[in-house]
């Protein structure tokens, strides 16, 4: 019988980075649904009390727990019974619920993407939300005008860490997941990742309250989140080499390289193998459909491997 179990964000569960060697916070079985409570992606513990005031943010990390530079706040490892390299972890997001408040920012220091558009010696320009959950939108703080923007929550980060020794930083997405910063992975979809570890060690952190497909300036609607309501399935039926979902509106692939071109394309020949499976066509004649019906959308441009997801809508092909 499935259980559900809670985790929230205390110096037993929360770390910054990805390691196969971490101790898990819980350990459960194929079916199970965990319900996460994070901090948002900066460690923040309150709201910004005024314009440029400093944010009280979570320091009591155990030694074990902490990165060796910066990282988002993640809580988890969640050890799988039954997840073996190899397999595919089935993760449905059944809720996702904000906290009341988030920030964004543009501008102001010397990342790639800022030296891009001539913005990394401008002020940088922070923008603080209330958030209206029974509404649904945010709503700026301390600009010089309101505004309002409608939410649309997700994680931007779930994954497992990789095979390899060490710990991996948690801006970078990988075939495992990760930061992945997909929008398209609210309350509803399904997100489907290669294994790479026993156990699958899945963390997850970075809300989103809201965000556009490249999240552009570098953060999103950054928030934290009250409720996180995940089930996790191992499918041994499944075979995968990257990140897959299945979202209220249709089929998603995703991929990322340092090149966004490379990542178009290995996103690309991922939707014409789902494509074949669904359809039983040749990748071939997959190919002829999927230039009719398939659209290519960059998910992220600022994690250093950029990302891009190939979307097939459900009713595309009859």
């Amino acid at each position: 019988m499935s259980k559900i179990y809670e985790l929230d964000p205390t110096s037993d569960t929360l770390h910054g980075f990805f390691s196969k060697d971490i101790e898990p916070a819980l350990h459960i079985h194929s079916g199970d649904t965990v319900i996460f409570q994070t901090l948002d992606s900066a460690w923040g513990l309150e709201k910004r009390l005024s314009p440029g005031a400093q944010r009280k943010r979570f320091t009591e990390i155990k030694t074990e727990r902490q990165a060796e530079q910066f990282g988002h706040a993640l809580v988890g490892p969640v050890y799988i019974h039954g997840a073996k390299p190899g397999l595919t972890l089935e993760v449905k997001v059944n809720e996702i619920i904000p906290g009341s408040w988030g920030w964004t920012s543009g501008g102001g220091f010397p990342s790639y993407w800022n030296k891009k558009l001539g913005l990394d010696q401008e002020k940088e320009v922070l923008l603080d939300f209330e958030l209206d959950i029974e509404k649904m939108v945010g709503t700026s703080q301390f600009g010089d005008f309101d505004y309002t923007v409608g939410l649309h929550p997700f994680m931007g980060i779930m994954g497992m860490p990789p095979e390899e020794e060490g710990q991996h930083s948690t801006f970078v997405p990988r075939e495992t997941g990760g930061n992945i910063d997909c929008k398209e992975l609210q309350a509803g979809s399904t997100l489907f990742l290669p294994i790479s570890v026993p156990g699958g060690l899945f963390s997850t952190g970075d809300g989103h309250a809201a965000q556009g497909d490249g999240e552009v300036a570098g953060p999103a609607l950054e928030c934290p989140m009250e409720r996180v309501s995940l089930t996790f399935c191992v499918r041994d039926d499944i075979k995968i080499e990257r990140p897959r979902a299945k979202t209220n509106s249709g089929w998603i692939t995703m991929a990322f390289h340092e090149d966004l071109d490379e990542a178009m394309w290995l996103a690309l020949n991922d939707m014409l193998d789902l494509m074949s499976e669904l359809y039983n066509i040749s990748r071939t004649e997959a190919y002829a459909y999927a230039t009719l019906v398939v659209d290519l959308r960059v998910t992220q441009i600022v994690n250093f491997s950029k990302g891009v997801h190939a979307f097939l809508p459900f009713d595309a092909l009859k």
